[in-house]
């Protein structure tokens, strides 16, 4: 049987309200029926669209997965590199070490020929006044080591040699600035200062050889009996 001969047969009974309630009731479950299948096909394609998010999803976390593995290989590489380059630096360090022996060793050989053809005559006055004029132009004092007191210092006992008038004190006070400025030059990585060095040494070789033609110089151990 029809729903509308299920109406026909109330209106047939019924006052004309109670028919108008029946047709507005049918109505409106149809409407519900209608609207509830929409409402179906919408949660379907919802459902398909959640299924294919979590697929894309679980894809991500496959990939992220995979990235998580790769950065922890990558951190196994980068330790194992940290680990040779600390190889390195400690075996770099001891070649550093040797070179500066060798470099010490040079320059302990150089002064000590300076020293001795200073004695001998070889090397005079003249070549110790033109180095200590050049020495004039003393790098900048920029620490505690090799302030500015001890870089005028310096300056004024240069004068001194310059103009021919220096002692066997002066001397060694020329050496003990130049341990100053060394160790200046190595803790602040200077290369000025340590350039600047080499050539001091070199004047304190050829004065100490004037010192002992003339003379007036005694091992550095005695000087403090002068």
């Amino acid at each position: 049987m029809d729903v509308w001969d299920v109406v026909a047969a109330v209106a047939s009974q019924a006052p004309l309200v109670a028919v108008a309630v029946v047709v507005l009731y049918v109505l409106l479950s149809r409407e519900i029926r209608n609207e509830v299948r929409r409402v179906e096909r919408r949660i379907d394609k919802l459902e398909e669209r959640v299924a294919r998010l979590e697929e894309r999803t679980s894809k991500i976390e496959e990939r992220l997965g995979r990235v998580e593995d790769d950065v922890a290989e990558l951190k196994g590489r980068v330790g194992r590199l940290e680990e040779q380059f600390k190889g390195l630096k400690e075996q770099l360090g001891r070649v550093e070490e040797h070179v500066g022996q060798l470099v010490k060793a040079f320059q302990i050989y150089n002064s000590t020929l300076l020293k001795v053809l200073s004695s001998k005559g070889v090397l005079t006055e003249t070549e110790a006044e033109a180095l200590s004029s050049h020495l004039l132009y003393v790098p900048p004092a920029k620490s505690k080591y090799f302030t500015e007191e001890v870089r005028q210092r310096l300056i004024e006992i240069l004068k001194g040699v310059k103009e021919g008038r220096y002692t066997a004190a002066d001397v060694k006070e020329l050496k003990r600035i130049s341990e100053l400025i060394e160790k200046e030059g190595w803790e602040n990585n200077r290369r000025d200062l340590l350039d600047y060095n080499l050539k001091l040494q070199m004047l304190i070789a050829i004065l100490e050889g004037r010192l002992i033609a003339r003379g007036e110089w005694r091992p550095e151990w005695d000087l403090e009996d002068w």
